[in-house]
């Protein structure tokens, strides 16, 4: 009998949840805005016309000469005034709505993305002291709890990310490094991390020298290495050109992976935003591609997305102002 009535408690609770979202809560407002204008001039013209008729019957001479349409218009006004402003509030409170349940997504994601790694690494560490494997199998597991481990690293190095772009660091204040040999050390670096069959093409132009923040501009590159790799559909293959385009630089980034619909391009970049497929599981914390656009943004930079459709790869442009060459300089 209790399980009945949960069961029925439950369905009323879901088909209220259904009746009260935001668009029915829109028509709703509207509803009410229009009978109060409706009962507003029917009010109004009804206490018109009985003034009338009492002023007709004692006093004729405080008549006036036609209908008071100025109050008339102020009451209308008023409710318009009252409509927007419910308005605006009803935009911030769809606003403040969707990005709550974006955090929680994301507390939910990130607690996720902690207790794998560390389930792994304890898993593995518990099977090498009770089984003592042999050296080319104990030599995986430490190939995979070093795998595991970048992991935790490249997370927190995102949630920290995330705190030091707030303090908003002008490009001016980065030091002028060779930004070719950057992106070409650091992209050689991450060769090993990528799947079986996986590759990386470079061309890079040489001599290319910017206002960076080493750090930032490295956790730029590993957000969408990842991202390549995340997104990828079999062995991925990544090319990374960059090129001088007058007084800017292009760094462009590009992959063969599942590609990006067009519905989804422009919400790429905002924070805890991810992509979702049916019947695919989701990964990542919705942080990258928020960081790759703030650190490129503190750089005095512009990034875009493209991508021809789903199943046709997605390409990340960059560009980034090179500094004022001094005169005499070659």
């Amino acid at each position: 009998m209790q399980t009945r009535q949960g069961g029925a408690t439950q369905n009323t609770m879901k088909w209220l949840k259904r009746l009260v979202n935001p668009l029915m809560a829109l028509i709703g407002i509207q509803v009410v805005w229009g009978l109060l204008v409706f009962f507003w001039i029917t009010w109004f013209v009804g206490r018109h016309k009985e003034f009338r008729e009492l002023a007709e019957r004692y006093r004729p001479e405080l008549l006036g000469r036609g209908f008071d349409w100025a109050v008339l218009v102020e009451g209308i006004v008023l409710l318009v005034i009252i409509l927007v402003g419910v308005y605006v509030i009803f935009i911030y409170w769809r606003r403040q709505s969707n990005l709550n349940l974006e955090q929680k997504d994301f507390i939910s994601q990130a607690t996720h993305e902690l207790k794998s790694p560390l389930a792994s690494i304890k898993l593995h560490l518990e099977t090498i002291r009770l089984r003592k494997p042999p050296p080319e199998k104990l030599e995986r597991f430490l190939d995979t709890m070093l795998v595991d481990i970048d992991r935790l690293d490249n997370l927190t190095s995102n949630i920290l990310m995330v705190a030091k772009l707030e303090q908003r660091r002008r490009a001016s204040q980065y030091p002028v490094v060779d930004f070719s040999a950057l992106v070409t050390r650091y992209m050689d670096q991450q060769r090993h991390v990528l799947p079986e069959g996986g590759n990386v093409i470079l061309d890079i132009e040489k001599g290319i020298s910017a206002a960076i923040d080493v750090e930032g501009m490295e956790t730029v590159l590993r957000n969408l290495f990842e991202n390549a790799i995340l997104y990828s559909i079999g062995a991925p293959e990544i090319r990374v050109t960059l090129k001088r385009d007058g007084n800017r630089c292009t760094l462009s980034f590009q992959d063969n992976g599942k590609g990006i619909d067009r519905k989804d391009l422009k919400n790429v970049f905002r924070k805890f935003y991810r992509i979702r497929s049916s019947g695919e599981a989701i990964r990542g914390t919705g942080l990258g591609l928020w960081i790759v656009k703030s650190v490129v943004k503190e750089h005095g930079g512009t990034v875009t997305a493209t991508s021809a459709g789903i199943g046709e790869g997605t390409s990340f442009i960059i560009s980034l102002p090179l500094p004022r060459r001094k005169r005499g300089s070659p």
